[in-house]
């Protein structure tokens, strides 16, 4: 009879927890003369007495409870483990509502999403895109992914990164208006600012030195507030942009774009994934989330 010691691992601790041979053998589905040897076979794989018999019951041994203890914790494991994979296959379908930042979403997120797709087509993507707070219960969101701030709700909280604020320019601009050199400088250029939602609001450009940060305020020839809109004009060669790096990078790849101003660059706001703490999390959102989250660090450590 061939060793199997796992399934005489589970039939040791039947016998302990019924304290019965009949009993365990029966619950394995086989004889009681089989389960004896198939025990006899694992004290003598171990070289220990596991089991001792009385007229009454069947006891453990001190090296048995000590095995016993071994055995049920790396079952209960292997159960979990078995239970989440299986688990994972089959609910690997279904809607999962994404709450993004516009400027995360259309850099980093909508692109991949066919990968998405071919990796798990039962799967049904909601991607909400938006700058503003979202209402996790009222909206069905399963998590979200945000720059900066943590919403005022009961969240867990994922870092994903800290991007890098860098200014640049098409290269026809810098042909014709000449490169900055200080931040002082940006003063005589064309600037592209973004223009935040509230009406009067106005974010300043930021550079560090030595490990000091400061902030200026050029007057700017255009306020624009999308993000992915800045880079379209910096492209066409309207002006300078600060802007941060994972948007930007594609133009930079393909030399639309040039980085200026390099070691004056700053740390912008962490990335975040959130999500509901005491809710359960299906095998379908933790698929989505961790695809997400790979996409998102990849872009933000871009340097």
């Amino acid at each position: 009879m061939r060793f199997d010691q796992l399934s005489s691992m589970r039939l040791f601790v039947r016998i302990i927890e019924t304290g019965s041979f009949n009993r365990a053998a029966s619950l394995s589905g086989i004889s009681p003369s089989n389960a004896t040897a198939r025990i006899a076979r694992l004290e003598a794989h171990l070289g220990t007495k596991l089991l001792g018999r009385t007229t009454r019951a069947v006891a453990a041994t001190e090296a048995g409870q000590r095995y016993y203890a071994t055995c049920k914790r790396l079952l209960t494991d292997l159960e979990e483990i078995e239970a989440d994979l299986q688990g994972a296959q089959q609910l690997l379908s279904g809607k999962v509502r994404v709450s993004v930042n516009v400027s995360v979403a259309r850099a980093v997120i909508l692109p991949r999403l066919p990968e998405l797709m071919c990796q798990y087509p039962d799967i049904h993507p909601e991607i909400i895109l938006t700058d503003q707070r979202s209402d996790f219960v009222r909206e069905e969101i399963d998590f979200a992914i945000r720059i900066g701030g943590l919403e005022d709700q009961d969240l867990h909280k994922r870092s994903l990164g800290f991007p890098l604020r860098i200014n640049v320019a098409s290269p026809e601009y810098l042909q014709q208006y000449g490169e900055p050199e200080t931040p002082e400088a940006l003063a005589e250029h064309r600037l592209i600012d973004f223009l935040p939602p509230m009406a009067g609001e106005k974010l300043g450009w930021e550079f560090e030195s030595n490990g000091a940060v400061s902030t200026l305020w050029p007057a700017a020839v255009a306020s624009v507030g999308d993000a992915e809109a800045r880079v379209q004009l910096a492209i066409a060669g309207m002006g300078i942009v600060q802007s941060l790096n994972f948007i930007v990078a594609p133009a930079l790849r393909d030399n639309k774009l040039v980085r200026i101003l390099t070691n004056l660059e700053t740390q912008a706001p962490e990335v975040s994934l959130l999500w509901p703490r005491n809710r359960h999390l299906p095998a379908r959102t933790e698929a989505v989330m961790h695809l997400f989250s790979e996409w998102v660090r990849d872009a933000v450590d871009q340097r």
